[in-house]
This record gives C-alpha cells, sequence and structure tokens, in this order.
C-alpha cells in the first residue's frame, strides 16, 4: 500500500459524503476540484470529447477506499437500445471515515449517516445517487459563483422528523417528506427527484399535500418560510410535462411554486438556467376520463437564480 497522507481536501470529499449519502467521482470533480474540472470541461466540449480529468478525484477516491474510509459501490447495467453500458461506481462513507471525520472536524459521529447503516435497495441507490447528483451539481455551480449551498438537508435527514397535513379529498394524513430542501436568496426550495415510477395518484396526492402545506402555519415554524418553490428534476421531457399536468389540475390553473427540471441538465453548467415553469394552462373539457381529463400546459424558461452585480455570469 502506497503512503496516504490524509488532506483537508481527503476531509471536505468525506463531508459530501455525509451529506448526501452517495457520489460518484465525477460528482467529487464537480465539488472538489472545481475550477479545473470546469477548464477541462469546456476544452473537452469545445474538442467533442469526454472530460475524465482531473484524474486525481479519482486517485484519492481510490486511496481512501482502500483504507477503508470510503466504499464503492457497484451499480446495475444501464440497458440501451442496441447495447449495454456500465454505470460508474457510487462511493459512500464507512464507518471509519465517519468516526475520522467526527474527529478531525469536533463532529459527532452518532449525527453523520454512514454506509453501515444502510439498507439498501438498486432502486433507491439510483434515487438516493439522484439526490447527490443535484447537490453536487448546485453547489459546484454556486461555488464557482463565489455563493454558498444554505439550508442544505437530504430526505435521509427530513424523514426523521416532519410535518403531515391532512386533504379532504384524501381521507389520511400526507407526509411532507421532500428529497432536499436549502435556501437560495431569501426563498426556500424543496426538492423532488422523479425517476419515472411514481405514479400519476401518488404525484397527485404530493401536489394536494404541498398546496396545503403551502397554508399551514407549520411551514414558518420548520422552515422559516411564509411560501416556497419545488423543483421537480424528472428522466424525459414527456414525464415533466405529465407531472406538470397533474400539477396544474391540483391547482386549477397556473401555478408559480413550481419549477421543472430533466436529467440530463442535472450538470454544473445547465443547474442554474435550464428551468422550466408552467405559464399557460388549458383545462380538459369536462366529462373526460382518465389522462385526458388532466390539463395541457405551456412552459417558459426560467433561471434558478439571476447572477449578482460582482457575479460570474459565464
Amino acid at each position: 500500500m502506497r503512503p496516504f497522507l490524509l488532506t483537508e481536501r481527503d476531509l471536505d470529499i468525506l463531508a459530501s459524503l455525509a451529506q448526501v449519502r452517495y457520489l460518484t467521482v465525477q460528482h467529487l470533480q464537480w465539488l472538489h476540484w472545481h475550477a479545473r474540472w470546469r477548464a477541462h470541461e469546456r476544452a473537452a466540449r469545445e474538442a467533442g470529447t469526454i472530460n475524465r480529468m482531473p484524474k486525481k478525484a479519482y486517485e484519492r477516491a481510490a486511496a481512501m477506499a482502500e483504507r477503508g474510509l470510503l466504499v464503492s459501490i457497484h451499480r446495475a447495467a444501464d440497458r440501451a437500445t442496441l447495447s449495454f453500458r456500465r454505470l460508474p461506481n457510487c462511493l459512500s462513507l464507512t464507518q471509519s471515515g465517519a468516526e475520522l471525520l467526527a474527529h478531525e472536524r469536533g463532529l459527532n459521529v452518532e449525527e453523520l449517516w454512514y454506509d453501515e447503516r444502510a439498507s439498501r435497495a438498486a432502486q433507491t441507490l439510483e434515487h438516493s445517487l439522484g439526490i447527490g447528483a443535484f447537490y453536487a451539481a448546485l453547489r459546484a455551480e454556486l461555488t464557482y459563483r463565489d455563493r454558498a449551498l444554505h439550508g442544505w438537508a437530504g430526505d435521509h435527514v427530513l424523514c426523521t422528523d416532519y410535518d403531515s397535513v391532512v386533504v379532504a379529498s384524501v381521507g389520511h394524513p400526507l407526509p411532507i417528506i421532500p428529497d432536499g430542501t436549502f435556501v437560495l436568496d431569501d426563498t426556500r426550495y424543496f426538492v423532488e427527484i422523479d425517476r419515472g415510477t411514481t405514479r400519476t395518484e401518488q404525484w397527485r396526492k404530493k401536489a394536494l399535500a404541498y398546496e396545503a402545506y403551502g397554508r399551514d402555519p407549520r411551514l414558518a415554524a420548520r422552515y422559516g418560510a411564509s411560501r416556497f418553490v419545488i423543483l421537480v428534476v424528472a428522466p424525459t421531457t414527456g414525464r415533466v410535462t405529465t407531472i406538470a399536468r397533474i400539477v396544474a389540475a391540483v391547482h386549477g390553473g397556473v401555478t408559480d411554486s413550481y419549477r421543472f427540471l430533466t436529467q440530463e441538465r442535472v450538470h454544473p453548467l445547465s443547474i442554474r438556467r435550464r428551468w422550466q415553469r408552467i405559464t399557460h394552462v388549458t383545462l380538459a373539457p369536462s366529462g373526460r376520463a382518465g389522462d385526458q381529463a388532466l390539463p395541457s400546459v405551456t412552459f417558459s424558461d426560467d433561471v434558478l437564480w439571476t447572477p449578482q452585480p460582482g457575479e460570474q455570469r459565464v
């Protein structure tokens, strides 16, 4: 085993995994080699190639895994139309890594999440990795613009203590457990990562719950906010449209409480500026049943935030 000297960057990597549980090496490049990664990414795009730099991220992740601080988890192969492709491994914090991080940063290890505490299924893993990808892309873009990500909490934290609302048309309490939450420019955001497996009825209940929560005094008590915006990430434009139609049906027209993004745009170079919001709703004629009863929606492009004076704008 080669000599290994723990660095502050290594501890930052452990801290990132304690925040969101699962990340790939590419996500670590975004977060912890962001300046070098961005320069190589632009050069690769201009050349029409794939950016695999900086390779140091692979070396550090491998070294920490070799010493038991991280665990590298194999993911199931992704089947395309004509071929199979191997998905990159994801990384997770081990108990040893959590204990080292707690010792070096003065944290309580009992408050840190690590892999040995997980009961993992393939579908749950991919959903959690989707949350990690969102966190990494957003934080990397904010870092590039000399801004911080405030108030982040993931679903593994939010599910331990949450509010529930009662909606008359449902008849049982509906939990408010987003996949993530954060504050940006005094706005509270809730993140919903959709992998295309949530049924239409589940999305209807989720939209009803959020609509009711917006009028609930517990929103201010728990999150210090009087309103919120829900950021929905879905795998395809078709799926985005389906979810938006459900949301429009629940609200009976246009709502400014939602923004939508396709999964491929969860990337530092597009996560700020490639969002869509509902700007027009055409309600379906009465008497229709099923999916046809959902309204049609029209989107317009939107940004998550507008660069402030002095902020990087590229």
